[in-house]
């Protein structure tokens, strides 16, 4: 008596997988940041006072370094709840809201980043708030994962405070679906672009009738 040994076509388990975590967090309806991940090398810590912390987030004093991605897609954000909290400062209003981030970007983000939706992009009067992640969570909890931020709304008077505070920059390159540092992106969107020159120029020299390139 011999079994059989079947061979399945369909791997529904690696299909949905690819398709949630390769196809679907890649190619969903999408917002563009600009997103600052703190710079855990570079960043200065105080180990003693503040409980490990630094003495100020933004500005001459702070210690905080970080990496700054720009167009970067962030998914499913919600409606912004606003609570109010008693605190040494009085009454508090915070404004807070949810995104998601897919771990196909390479990205590790940390409570404490900051973030801007880009607004310039589509107008000239800039006027979209800072937002700081408050909190994280991970589902599911493998290698491959979606990042839930929790964020709310941060006051900053002026982005130069946290330019200022930029080690490198990187760029969420869309043809490719990957984060590439600044000066790669821009050679890669230069040679696409010359590309599609070539391309229109070939065109133009190329007779349908006869199926030659003249000059």
């Amino acid at each position: 008596m011999s079994i059989q040994n079947y061979f399945r076509y369909y791997q529904y388990i690696e299909d949905y997988w690819r398709m949630q975590f390769d196809l679907y967090s890649k190619h969903a309806l999408s917002y563009l940041v600009t997103y600052w991940q703190i710079n855990k090398e570079k960043t200065v810590w105080d180990k003693d006072i503040m409980q490990g912390g630094s003495y100020e987030r933004i500005g001459n004093l702070s210690g905080m370094k970080y990496n700054r991605f720009l167009l970067l897609p962030i998914y499913f954000p919600d409606e912004i709840n606003t609570s109010f909290n008693g605190s040494e400062l009085g009454l508090v209003k915070d404004q807070e809201t949810s995104i998601v981030i897919p771990s196909s970007y390479g990205i590790t983000p940390y409570a404490g980043d900051i973030l801007k939706l880009d607004q310039h992009y589509l107008q000239n009067d800039d006027t979209y708030p800072f937002f700081i992640v408050s909190n994280i969570e991970i589902s599911p909890n493998t290698n491959r994962r979606y990042w839930k931020l929790k964020i709310k709304i941060w006051q900053m008077d002026k982005i130069e405070y946290i330019l200022n505070q930029t080690e490198d920059t990187y760029v969420f390159f869309e043809y490719t679906k990957n984060i590439l540092s600044l000066e790669d992106a821009t050679r890669l969107a230069q040679l696409m672009s010359q590309n599609e020159e070539l391309k229109n120029k070939i065109k133009n020299y190329y007779d349908e009738n006869s199926g030659f390139i003249h000059s």
